[in-house]
């Protein structure tokens, strides 16, 4: 069985999301780890129990912001899902969803929509696309025959 292609367009948008995600995740481990000592020796002094511990609340908050970032997640995001629950961002149900994922999602579907306009996303992909053929073709012409 023969596995379909990947667009170049779906491979850069997925490379930018995780290293736009791997950011993210890097600036919140620079800021967990020192919070995270800090909670503790709170705890530590005050004596605080399992329900006032802010160190394990610091911990669920992790938690939340992993699921939030879903790093390894699935890069190839639902847009029509993103579309129904962009209208309930306010919503309590929809807090608890909003993920990286369905931003990027909305971003790109403000892009596609741009695109579709022939707006400058429009001129911006066919000069990329140009070049990125160019660079293509001079790399098949200096392959070895």
């Amino acid at each position: 069985m023969h596995e379909p292609d990947i667009s170049r367009w779906t491979l850069i948008r997925d490379m930018f999301v995780f290293q736009v995600k791997l950011a993210m995740d890097a600036v919140r481990d620079l800021l967990l780890s020192p919070l995270s000592i800090i909670c503790g020796l709170v705890d530590i002094f005050k004596g605080n129990s399992l329900s006032k511990s802010y160190f394990h609340r610091l911990m669920a908050l992790g938690q939340q912001s992993d699921s939030w970032l879903n790093l390894f997640g699935n890069h190839t995001y639902d847009s029509s899902k993103a579309a129904e629950n962009s209208n309930d961002i306010g919503s309590p149900k929809a807090k608890a969803e909003v993920s990286v994922d369905q931003l990027f999602s909305q971003v790109e579907s403000l892009l596609k929509e741009q695109h579709g306009k022939g707006g400058l996303t429009a001129s911006a992909k066919t000069t990329i696309d140009r070049y990125l053929n160019k660079i293509v073709e001079k790399k098949d012409s200096e392959l070895p025959k």
